[in-house]
């Protein structure tokens, strides 16, 4: 293996992945065994235990042998976990907070922050649901209908392909008046019934203060 590539063999099947998203996403003290790492994680003892050697033999895992256990844990003073794993995995786990910083410096930069009540993350992204085919559910509630207006040609007519270049997924905008979504809250009318369940405010007021 080259060493300037190894990468590639590192991240080469969805159980090693799974396995490194797994350790850097605990202490770095966490160690686990063969068959514990697999039921995390959801795959095969023999597919886990098969990867796990090969991170082993990269270096990237340090393994322990207790009785019969083999336990693993993450080699954290290993310069590709250090530099290159962790700061990639622990971005990755960061993505909701890039999106609201992206939508907060786009409403400054096209000058609609004044238009908007409250934006809020709704769906999926809330409950750590997503799937690879998935949206960003957003909520825009507007000052008044011109305020609407406004928001809608910006976020259509700009923020979504933006949005879509930089994060390779589509943003879903709700965007209604104030006195619109009061109605649908106050009825309890999808989908903000849905909402209101799950939420976080990226921007603005709180919806059960509206």
């Amino acid at each position: 293996m080259p060493i300037e590539k190894n990468l590639d063999d590192i991240l080469n099947t969805k159980s090693k992945v799974k396995i490194l998203r797994l350790f850097t996403s605990r202490t770095s003290d966490f160690m686990a065994s063969g068959r514990e790492i697999a039921a995390l994680i959801g795959v095969s003892p023999p597919a886990a235990h098969s990867a796990l050697k090969e991170l082993y033999n990269l270096n990237i895992l340090k393994r322990e042998i207790i009785g019969k256990q083999h336990l693993y844990k993450i080699n954290s003073s290993n310069r590709t976990v250090k530099d290159i794993l962790q700061p990639a995995f622990r971005k990755e786990v960061l993505i909701k907070e890039d999106i609201k910083n992206f939508l907060l410096k786009k409403i400054k930069d096209y000058k609609i922050g004044p238009s908007i009540v409250s934006l809020i993350f709704y769906g999926s992204i809330t409950k750590g649901k997503t799937h690879q085919n998935s949206d960003c559910d957003v909520a825009v509630i507007t000052k008044d209908s011109f305020s609407k207006k406004r928001t809608e040609d910006v976020f259509i007519g700009k923020i979504y392909s933006d949005f879509y270049k930089y994060f390779g997924f589509s943003l879903d905008t709700y965007i209604k008046t104030l006195k619109e979504f009061r109605a649908r809250r106050d009825r309890n009318l999808t989908p903000v019934s849905a909402l209101m369940k799950s939420y976080n405010v990226i921007y603005g007021v709180d919806p059960h203060r509206l």
